[in-house]
């Protein structure tokens, strides 16, 4: 497997939520709103990486990984699977830098998300409802 230096800020929350309990407001939703919502987080962030078109999908995948973790995993099982999902994807060559932005944007934005505020602003991005 491969080996990924983490940067601080990572670390600190990989250990945080391995000694939290607390579920997400994206836990057990259903896909593709936890998907949109991630997207929409993660989108900011790659905007300003213009990288090419095969990355940008690339991160696109990673991204939607991350929403499946965070809408199924707690605890110490989340973090941990999170940390596989960072060297998985490194070893597919992506920048570990944008890779740990990603996981750190997207966690704590949906943390400090409620569950309604995730779900109006995926429902809102895919169009659901807008007629």
């Amino acid at each position: 497997m491969s080996q990924i230096e983490l940067d601080e800020k990572t670390k600190e929350l990989l250990d945080r939520v391995r000694h939290s309990r607390k579920t997400l407001s994206v836990y057990e939703m259903p896909s593709d709103l936890a998907e949109a919502a991630v997207w929409e987080i993660g989108k900011i962030v790659l905007e300003d990486s213009h990288l090419p078109l095969v990355q940008h999908n690339a991160f696109r995948w990673y991204l939607r990984e991350l929403s499946k973790l965070l809408r199924t995993k707690v605890g110490w099982d989340l973090a941990l699977e999170l940390e596989i999902c960072l060297r998985k994807w490194l070893a597919y060559q992506l920048d570990p830098a944008l890779l740990q932005a990603l996981l750190c944007e997207s966690y704590e934005r949906i943390g400090a998300m409620t569950t309604e505020e995730v779900e109006g602003e995926a429902e809102l991005k895919a169009g659901v409802g807008n007629e």
